[in-house]
């Protein structure tokens, strides 16, 4: 029988949506390839997803420390200025991933967020293929990029928001380039350009995983010949929902509160709290941030561990979550109208931007909203039809997509 490639899948294994989304594709994709995921987590967070699954996991070097996932977060939460990952790592990074394509003679390697895998798929020759979103467009970024709210400072807002949206759109190219320093210092040490504006998160090939009709903003020429849209990609891991939710009584209406491993403890507590004797029934994946602060939850919340959402979120009328892609992705196929806190990523206030342009949610601001302010928001899209008629459009537009077996078979046809 002849032996399958090999496709590498380069997650960033501490990020479980990243994780989630790599494993969708190669539990498709291993009908025709190898699939071999790799991590830098010294922690292992979320291996074991990828392992009961069945694959090989290589551990590259140099590890993620947590206090280099700390920085990490902090830099991409706009908290620290610097380097996402030093340099001196990159040059590693770069150095174990090439090793790893040359032993598993690599056919592509696949990544959502692995950000030294542009450098070494270039210089080793591999293609490589990026899971994408349309909010990751410079063309979006022109278009509909909004001030940030990680830099939504009270002296600032005298300012009229429309020319801080101008501004934020003129100055993301350049802070982008920045960004991407490290990354540009070592492809040049290996003789490739640089990368410029949002370059670094786009790959030979793309694959994009939401409809193609989701942010209203098209591909353009240079993205269209190597770029497909594939569909939603959610998690989907069989883990078992726990009594608690299961005997939930269904006598109010039920809001689904996830806030993600990124939720500020602050946010989730004080919003938690403002929950108690409201007329629905909470669900909230949030045991460990609550247990770590010492919080015990109103009769009306049922606080747990993480949930499979997507067989969860369809139980609630309304869901509060952080706008990470996946978490919309899950709301809108559960049919339920959205209150949007980002957690102080950009991507996440992007894609919940998209989301209140299609009328199925609002977006509150991180550092400007109370508890007050989300229970008022969930209390309205309870009841709002317009609202849950928009979301259910949205429902209808996405179930058209299957995104592992679109995805697998993009691999399949180009590198099989």
């Amino acid at each position: 029988m002849e032996r399958k490639k090999s496709v590498v899948f380069a997650a960033e294994t501490f990020n479980l949506a990243e994780v989630t989304r790599m494993l969708e594709i190669a539990k498709v994709s291993q009908r025709s390839f190898e699939c071999v995921f790799t991590s830098y987590d010294a922690a292992r967070r979320n291996h074991r997803h990828i392992e009961s699954a069945g694959f090989r996991i290589v551990e590259l070097q140099p590890p993620m420390t947590q206090e280099k996932v700390e920085r990490f977060w902090a830099v991409d939460h706009g908290e620290k200025l610097g380097e996402i990952i030093s340099t001196a790592d990159v040059r590693q990074r770069v150095r174990s991933e090439m090793a790893l394509y040359r032993e598993v003679e690599a056919a592509a390697v696949v990544t959502g967020f692995c950000l030294s895998v542009p450098i070494s798929a270039r210089a080793a020759g591999v293609p490589l293929v990026w899971v994408n979103q349309t909010t990751w467009m410079a063309e979006y970024v022109a278009r509909h990029a909004t001030w940030p709210d990680a830099y939504d400072a009270p002296a600032l807002r005298v300012i009229p928001d429309a020319l801080k949206d101008r501004v934020t759109r003129l100055v993301t190219p350049v802070f982008a380039t920045l960004l991407a320093r490290p990354f540009s210092r070592v492809a040049r040490e290996l003789g490739l350009a640089p990368f410029r504006h949002l370059d670094l998160v786009w790959g030979d090939h793309n694959l994009i995983a939401e409809s193609p009709a989701f942010s209203g903003v098209a591909l353009p020429d240079r993205l269209r010949d190597k770029s497909v849209f594939i569909g939603p990609l959610i998690a989907r891991l069989d883990v078992p929902i726990p009594d608690a939710v299961v005997r939930l009584p269904k006598d109010r209406p039920i809001v689904y509160f996830a806030m993600g491993s990124s939720g500020a403890e602050r946010v989730v507590l004080e919003i938690l709290r403002a929950f108690e004797g409201k007329p629905y029934r909470v669900i909230a994946p949030v045991a460990e941030l609550a247990r770590d602060a010492g919080f015990v939850a109103p009769p009306n919340v049922v606080v747990t561990g993480w949930l499979p959402a997507d067989r969860v979120n369809p139980m609630a009328r309304v869901s509060v979550i952080h706008g990470g892609i996946g978490t919309v992705m899950t709301a809108c196929l559960s049919g339920t109208p959205i209150v949007g806190i980002p957690n102080g990523l950009v991507e996440q206030e992007y894609n919940l931007d998209c989301i209140v342009r299609r009328g199925a949610g609002v977006r509150l601001r991180l550092r400007r909203f109370t508890a007050a302010d989300v229970i008022a928001q969930v209390d309205r899209l309870c009841d709002d039809a317009a609202a849950r008629a928009c979301v259910q459009d949205l429902r209808s537009e996405l179930l058209a997509w299957d995104g592992p077996e679109n995805a697998a078979r993009y691999l399949e046809s180009h590198f099989a």
